[in-house]
């Protein structure tokens, strides 16, 4: 029997369980779930969203809770790298442009919170420092430069499980099928035919979490479409100076949305990854919503899909007026998934005290974010107690029928 069983091994559950190990060095530790599937278009189990190679950094943000577990998470990730062994971390820097009046008092408040290297720009400003971009004629942005850039999620996750088994976490690399509780504590039974006999129970298993619940957790479980624009040489060389982009603007003729610049993919060709932002609940056609309660046959089509090809197309227009005059090799749209919670924070809490315990719900913000995320998780169930200054009633769950635990 191991003290804790973390269910999940993507960017939420590996933290957890390097945290586990470090911060309680005598637990018998062990992380379950599935590697990533040689061919996505025929595997027919789970799927994870980390499965990419940039996710964008930074500390700015409309929302100061994020901001904190953002700055909290970079922090560590210097050490990350140093004990998995493995790099992931990008310097590439992340400028913020719109011209909301809202979200223009969120960042400057958070810039003034937090402090993270900075410039604050107006359109002209930005046209100078940036001038193959193009947005609105009035805005403003706030280029974050230090620490700020992208990360490489598949290296992340490779890393913290690299450094948790240096420390002594066992992995068992297979898909849990069922949670079962028990007076002495829960066995985990894996659809390979295993049994694992735990003390406690972390689950941190994104938008497959109720397909393990009896009770289940509202969630929201999203499709989203993301757009690759293989760049030749001359791009990559043109844009080697680019940032991330985060825009988010009033105006339909101005494009809101994320992109990384070129990006080293592992079949060897540099890909620009934009997607849509902003509410695209208004979109024409919604993307669509699943619900992963009972089975993940929805969610196992969405995966196996290039993503909604309308969107693509809006994406394709939106980059090439971000920055213009741009060359593109080809284009390619993949499937990724957002699991949204009823209050936009994460899921950190007890389930079933002293036996299971969640940490889920990235709601589209948590890959940069995820060690600090995972810690809280970690420590509330090896501990049973709240080590964050961060309003844990922020972190609570809400159930499907309605009530917050």
């Amino acid at each position: 029997m191991v003290d804790i069983a973390v269910i999940g091994k993507g960017l939420l559950g590996s933290a957890a369980l390097r945290h586990l190990t470090v911060n309680f060095p005598k637990l018998r530790v062990c992380g379950i779930g599935p590697d990533e599937p040689r061919n996505r278009k025929t595997h027919g189990g789970v799927f994870a969203s980390h499965y990419d190679q940039g996710r964008i950094t930074r500390v700015l943000d409309p929302s100061p809770l994020w901001g904190q577990l953002a700055r909290d998470s970079i922090a560590e990730y210097a050490q990350i790298e140093a004990a998995g062994g493995i790099l992931f971390h990008h310097r590439a820097g992340c400028l913020r442009a719109t011209d909301l009046p809202e979200r223009i008092a969120e960042l400057d408040a958070c810039a003034e919170q937090f402090s993270p290297p900075h410039r604050r720009l107006d359109a002209e400003g930005c046209r100078a420092a940036h001038p193959y971009l193009r947005f609105s004629d009035e805005f403003i942005a706030w280029d974050e430069v230090g620490e700020a850039g992208y990360i490489n999620p598949r290296q992340l996750v490779a890393a913290q499980l690299s450094a948790a088994q240096k420390n002594g976490a066992a992995i068992i690399r297979e898909i849990v099928k069922s949670i079962e509780c028990r007076q002495d504590g829960v066995t985990i039974h894996t659809h390979e035919g295993s049994q694992v006999r735990a003390r406690k129970v972390l689950l941190s298993a994104g938008g497959y979490s109720n397909t393990l619940l009896g009770r289940k957790l509202d969630l929201r479980t999203k499709g989203h479409t993301i757009l690759l624009a293989e760049a030749p040489a001359a791009e990559v060389e043109r844009l080697r100076d680019m940032p991330a982009v985060i825009s988010t603007f009033a105006h339909a003729d101005v494009s809101s949305l994320y992109m990384l610049p070129p990006v080293l993919y592992p079949d060897g060709k540099t890909y620009i990854k934009l997607g849509l932002s902003g509410n695209l609940d208004e979109l024409p056609v919604p993307e669509p919503f699943f619900d992963a309660r009972n089975d993940d046959s929805e969610l196992l089509d969405w995966f196996h899909s290039d993503g909604r090809q309308d969107i693509a197309e809006a994406m394709k227009e939106a980059l090439q007026r971000m920055i213009p005059g741009l060359q593109v090799v080809s284009y390619h749209s993949v499937p990724c998934l957002i699991t949204n919670t009823a209050h936009g924070n994460p899921y950190i809490d007890a389930l079933d005290e002293g036996r299971i315990y969640v940490t889920t719900g990235g709601n589209g913000y948590a890959a940069k974010s995820s060690d600090a995320i995972g810690r809280l998780g970690a420590m509330l169930c090896a501990s049973g107690e709240w080590h964050s200054d961060l309003d844990r009633d922020d972190f609570r769950t809400v159930y499907a029928e309605g009530g917050r635990k």
